[in-house]
């Protein structure tokens, strides 16, 4: 069992773990558990992490005591997986439609007076489409729907004021009482990409307030609080900044979905907080601490100036960015200098390692890596040891991709 794994007296210097394997360092993750948390305390925010990142039910317990509204999904499976596990309050941030979706989603709400369910919707014909697939069926609590905006060369979102707004009335307007009205979502990170950078970011906000604005407050006038949600893992600060000042009718809660947080990276994650938190006009002025590493072994180096470390595709995340080397340690030695190495190149079980002169690294080193995207790292896992500031594991979490 889980529990009692720290009894078995692992250490990963000790080579008692076979290699390459994946650690979630205790400490870091905890720092970051309680530094976003009182960040959000300090901002009057609300949370609900995007569980695609893990997939852990075991982190989702420990977001969830640390006061997160919810968890965040992407599919159905993934709620599926959530529920199970004790998750009551779920979003989905993405498209909900289809028979065989909106029957499991019925299934989870009539069977449990508990269960609240949100979801994004972008056009009436997917309104359409759900109201279809519930036209033989009475929820005990309705679907929860949050209309998207979305940004222009963008992802998924409704594009204009207009649509949006003939979307919420048709909502609005909709009798059945299987469908509610519930809030408005949209993801920011999108638009900083589709139009580069942080201005980009509030440029959105602004089409996203302006949209707001016109809504009829006889729309909302039956919820207790209007949910805006947003906010990924890299420009959050400035949609709680943003929407915290909303003054409506009714309480508005900003409800951050933010995955990468608890674990951070030493990619570009650590790049976009650093430089969030170097401008001053930004709101975040706190410090995550990469919690993630994968350690593997140096296996050859068959050239002066050229390694290859026993790890590749299938263990570490490379759609932004490959590992970087952090530390060496030689068993039965210690510690060595880790001297300037870069990965430039992963195959299914092999990494590239550009070494300079007089490196001394020899073969059977252990080479300590940071990560560069946490969502395509956990999914690569189903168990990860947790280890402490010496690397004993004293636990263990389990993915469900």
């Amino acid at each position: 069992p889980l529990g009692k794994i720290s009894n078995k007296k692992w250490n990963i210097l000790n080579e008692d773990m076979p290699m390459p394997i994946m650690v979630l360092k205790n400490d870091e993750f905890n720092h970051n558990l309680t530094t976003f948390a009182e960040y959000l305390k300090q901002h009057n925010l609300s949370i609900s992490p995007h569980g695609k990142t893990t997939m852990s039910p075991q982190l989702f317990s420990k977001q969830l005591e640390a006061g997160a509204w919810g968890i965040t999904a992407g599919a159905i499976n993934q709620i599926q997986v959530m529920y199970r596990y004790g998750v009551k309050k779920i979003l989905l941030a993405n498209q909900l439609l289809g028979k065989s979706h909106l029957k499991t989603i019925a299934h989870l709400i009539n069977n449990d007076k508990d269960f609240s369910f949100y979801c994004f919707v972008d056009s009436i014909e997917q309104f359409q489409n759900i109201k279809s697939n519930l036209e033989n069926i009475t929820l005990i609590n309705p679907i929860n729907l949050l209309p998207e905006i979305g940004a222009s060369n963008g992802r998924t979102g409704i594009r204009s004021k207009e649509n949006f707004l003939e979307l919420v009335n048709e909502i609005s307007n909709d009798k059945s009482n299987n469908l509610n009205f519930a809030g408005i979502s949209s993801y920011e990170g999108i638009a900083a990409v589709a139009m580069k950078g942080s201005q980009a970011v509030h440029n959105f906000c602004t089409f996203m307030e302006e949209i707001i604005s016109d809504i009829s407050p006889n729309q909302f006038s039956h919820l207790k609080e209007l949910i805006i949600t947003a906010g990924g893992s890299t420009h959050f600060d400035i949609i709680g900044e943003r929407f915290s000042k909303l003054d409506l009718s009714i309480p508005v809660r900003v409800l951050l979905r933010s995955g990468c947080y608890i674990t951070h990276d030493h990619g570009p994650y650590l790049k976009a907080l650093k430089s969030a938190e170097e401008d001053k006009n930004r709101q975040w002025d706190r410090v995550l601490q990469p919690a993630l590493e994968i350690w593997s072994y140096v296996q050859s180096i068959p050239e002066k100036n050229l390694a290859f470390l026993t790890m590749g595709k299938r263990d570490v995340p490379y759609d932004a960015g490959l590992p970087k080397p952090l530390k060496r340690f030689r068993p039965g030695k210690g510690f060595l200098d880790i001297g300037t190495a870069e990965i430039f190149s992963t195959n299914d079980q092999h990494a590239f390692v550009k070494l300079t002169d007089n490196h001394g690294w020899k073969v059977g080193d252990m080479i300590c890596s940071g990560i560069s995207h946490p969502c395509t790292a956990f999914d690569k896992w189903k168990f990860i040891p947790v280890v402490d500031s010496e690397y004993n594991v004293t636990d263990g979490v389990l993915t469900f991709f």
